[in-house]
């Protein structure tokens, strides 16, 4: 008997694919008959391409057998030919998927085959109702009939994705519920699953979305991006059988997840992966995450900070032309190559952030500029934030940058980049920030966490609250303390590894515009006050930004902030204007103050180093 009895229709997908006008050599069928023109959307089109494959039920027996588990589909013969599944029987349904120009159209029987039953002549361990299945009451009362004198079987369900009665009380039986999610949707209320409210102790629900499988507080983000028009539904199966696959032989939620993960980002028309073939991608995938720590260990190398060139083109061209610069691509490139090509910079800083702008940019030796600083020695870091919005309820700002993050950051991880930012900024006014503000801010830095340890990147969490505006130093101890609260919280929530994440954050000071600055005694006591009270000891480290202060001053901030240490886990500075105005007022945009310009950052930066000998006492 099969370990696992696959409940399901066998259909006929064939794949179409359209071209606009005749071509010579379209395709002819088995009886040598060409194919036909069809009129499709409102225009003529010929088919050029065609194949043809099983779908449906036989999308997870395939699945399952190259993975190496005993599976079969009831009320359906099989046989290996060759190394390969060869269905014996008709399939239940032809279903015709259109594909042109990258869109799919599905062409369904208007009448589904119903799926018999038929008593197994063993125990299977699992039974899976795969999508395809046309549920009816009679299925539902056989299932759960079998299930009640065969105790020892579990029950999988790959459910309809808008649930009738009777799929819904399928879903309640099941062990192992699969449900299609729509793309997640940032909202004030937070939705919960009805399944879950009603079985939360004895069911197990795998949730899968266009850009996440989740499976308990398991979970992967995965993108779909071919031409060979593998579909949606055939995709989801994979999922489904992946996962089950793997449960089914004792592997963990982690383990299902990643599989599936992979399988169904690599898989094709052509065939699925072998157990040994994923075996070896989730090692690669799981040695690129164990790395984490490690780089972000490496980023507190002992008496360095990191170079913090991150900023916006906008932000960049309206310092170039305060400083009597004209902001044009190139004027901003040669500025940012003088900065990461001063030849003391690897003496000073462990790494360097980056915008997407100079990612894609070259030095005049022709190299990207990351790996110009993998060849420094230096760790490259990437902002992946696509900047701020006013969030609708309060006029606050909210950061954008989810959309197709996980896709970008893998793309980034090839390029060499080891760490990546987020930032999230917050004012204080009379009723700044909110509550509504904190929350939705610290979401979207733990969503920005998880998806780059997913993809072997140390997250940095920038929280920076500005220093505009006229308030004490007590609110600002007060804001940063709840700020920070709450991002962790998210973190937690979110089940990011502390020891490969790290906090980027504003010291505690007075507002630009308060009538009795803070001294910059002050300002060290509160901020060493704040970390030590809200940071979890476990975080890799915690880097401090310069948030607009005047150079000399953010110096003399970093020193006060290390001599009230020792802290749980190390500190130091990830400057950016601070360390960049005294280069652009000595650069003018001229080629001849080039060297001066980095004699400046690197006296600069050596002020930063001695100011971190505090943490050595």
């Amino acid at each position: 008997m099969s370990k696992i009895l696959i409940i399901g229709n066998v259909l006929k997908d064939v794949y179409l694919k359209l071209d606009d006008g005749p071509q010579n050599d379209f395709e002819t069928d088995e009886n040598d008959i060409r194919w036909l023109d069809l009129a499709f959307n409102g225009a003529a089109h010929t088919f050029y391409h065609r194949t043809s494959v099983y779908g449906g039920a036989a999308v997870s027996l395939a699945v399952l057998s190259r993975l190496g588990v005993d599976a079969g589909i009831l009320n359906s013969k099989t046989e290996f030919k060759n190394g390969e599944l060869v269905w014996l029987d008709q399939p239940s349904d032809y279903r015709y998927i259109f594909c042109r120009e990258g869109e799919i159209t599905y062409f369904v029987p208007s009448k589904r085959k119903v799926t018999d039953w038929a008593m197994p002549s063993g125990t299977p361990e699992w039974i899976l109702v795969d999508r395809s299945t046309n549920v009816s009451e009679k299925l539902v009362d056989e299932i759960k009939n079998f299930i009640k004198f065969s105790p020892a079987t579990k029950l999988a369900v790959h459910a309809e994705k808008k649930m009738t009665p009777v799929g819904q009380r399928l879903a309640d039986m099941a062990d192992v519920l699969f449900l299609e999610d729509e793309p997640a949707v940032h909202t004030e209320e937070k939705i919960v699953d009805k399944t879950e409210l009603d079985q939360p102790n004895t069911q197990l629900v795998c949730h899968i979305s266009p850009r996440k499988i989740s499976l308990g507080e398991a979970e992967e983000s995965w993108s779909l991006s071919r031409t060979d028009m593998l579909t949606h539904l055939t995709v989801y199966s994979t999922i489904v059988a992946t996962v089950l696959g793997v449960l089914s032989v004792g592997g963990s939620p982690e383990s299902a997840v990643l599989w599936a993960r992979l399988n169904a980002e690599q898989a094709t028309l052509e065939g699925f992966l072998t157990a040994r073939r994923l075996k070896e991608l989730a090692k690669a995938e799981l040695e690129k995450r164990a790395n984490l720590k490690l780089i972000a260990q490496s980023l507190f190398e002992r008496g360095k900070g990191v170079l913090a060139a991150d900023q916006s083109a906008q932000t960049l061209s309206e310092r170039m032309l305060k400083a009597g610069v004209a902001a044009t691509a190139e004027k901003r490139r040669t500025f940012m190559e003088i900065l990461l090509t001063t030849p003391e910079l690897r003496d000073y800083a462990s790494g360097v952030i980056i915008s997407d702008e100079l990612a894609r940019q070259k030095t005049s030796q022709g190299r990207t500029f990351a790996e110009h600083l993998i060849y420094r020695g230096l760790i490259p870091g990437i902002k992946v934030d696509k900047g701020l919005v006013k969030i609708a309820e309060t006029g606050e700002a909210m950061t954008l940058g989810l959309e197709m993050l996980q896709e970008r950051l893998r793309h980034y991880y090839a390029q060499g980049f080891r760490f990546a930012k987020w930032r999230a900024k917050f004012e204080i006014t009379k009723d700044w920030p909110t509550f509504i503000a904190i929350n939705k801010n610290a979401e979207l830095l733990a969503s920005f966490a998880k998806e780059c340890q997913l993809a072997g990147l140390v997250p940095v969490v920038e929280s920076d609250i500005s220093m505009d505006g006229n308030y004490t130093i007590e609110r600002s101890v007060e804001v940063t303390d709840r700020v920070l609260a709450t991002i962790f919280e998210r973190l937690a929530e979110r089940r990011v590894d502390l020891g490969g994440c790290i906090l980027k954050t504003n010291m505690v000071m007075t507002g630009r515009d308060a009538v009795i600055p803070a001294t910059n005694s002050e300002v060290g006591i509160a901020t060493a006050a704040i970390l030590k009270h809200a940071v979890p000891k476990y975080l890799a480290g915690v880097l401090l930004l310069s948030g607009g202060q005047e150079a000399k001053t953010a110096t003399k901030n970093l020193a006060a902030t290390c001599q009230n240490g020792p802290f749980a886990w190390p500190i130091t500075f990830a400057f950016g204007q601070a360390l960049q105005d005294p280069v652009m007022q000595t650069w003018k945009g001229k080629p001849e103050n080039a060297k001066a310009a980095q004699a400046a950052l690197k006296r600069h930066l050596q002020d930063n180093s001695d100011a971190l000998r505090y943490l050595r006492k």
